[in-house]
């Protein structure tokens, strides 16, 4: 027997997550599983970050190598961001954000 999935629209997904995550508009899904209920997001679809005159480029520190959001809080003063700055240079994989690699910090991360 398939489990039942409901769309929620009388929640807004601000409710649960921060403004600020990629989530925060995103449709809420509830499933159940026996008699356990969980609560799941549509499917992220990412954002396409064209490079601007103002982005900034740096480049991964070994104090900052695997933790994108360490870099995303000295730009902008917040660690929420990390995944704009995995974005905006196509890094999949946090194992990819490696010590030595130069990487765009997007200054429009409002999109």
């Amino acid at each position: 027997m398939a489990n039942k999935i409901s769309i929620v629209t009388n929640r807004r997904s601000e409710d649960v997550v921060p403004t600020t995550s990629r989530y925060a508009e995103s449709i809420m899904l509830y499933y159940t599983v026996g008699e356990v209920t969980y609560m799941t997001f549509n499917t992220y679809k990412k954002t396409l970050m064209p490079e601007e005159s103002s982005d900034k480029f740096t480049t991964i520190t070994p104090g900052t190598e695997y933790r994108p959001d360490l870099v995303s809080n000295n730009a902008y003063g917040t660690p929420d961001f990390w995944w704009r700055i995995m974005e905006a240079n196509n890094i999949k994989d946090i194992f990819n954000f490696k010590s030595g690699l130069t990487i765009r910090i997007p200054d429009n991360i409002f999109l």
